[in-house]
């Protein structure tokens, strides 16, 4: 009776070893693919954070400049529109004299964290 026994009951734990075996690399696989997706939003959250500070130091510089124009006795700041993409500032507007002009590229440029300055500035009749 124990050998009759004994066939059955080694082919059976052959055969959990066999699926245990299956399930281990199935889960070892899922297992990869879950770390491998869970980089791959890291990494775009790292993208993502990235160009948020992007932007908010670029808001930051175009506030930054208009804030010294306006306080400037010497430039018309309501006549001039600021642009800051990756800390490139474009001035967009009409002064009064070349000097103003100057002043307001002047300005721009001691604000902290501005690689350029583009004027696209003309001057206004008087």
């Amino acid at each position: 009776m124990l050998r009759c026994y004994g066939l059955p009951t080694l082919l059976l734990a052959l055969v959990f070893s066999v699926a245990c075996a299956s399930a281990r690399r199935t889960g070892s696989t899922v297992k990869d693919a879950t770390v491998a997706a869970g980089e791959k939003v890291g990494d775009k959250t790292e993208d993502t954070v990235e160009k948020v500070k992007e932007k908010t130091a670029d808001a930051t510089i175009t506030s930054a400049v208009k804030m010294k124009l306006a306080k400037d006795k010497t430039v018309s700041a309501h006549n001039i529109d600021v642009d800051t993409k990756d800390g490139n500032v474009t001035l967009i507007g009409s002064v009064k004299t070349q000097s103003e002009a100057d002043q307001a590229v002047a300005l721009a440029k001691s604000v902290e964290g501005v690689k350029s300055v583009t004027p696209h500035l003309t001057l206004k009749n008087p």
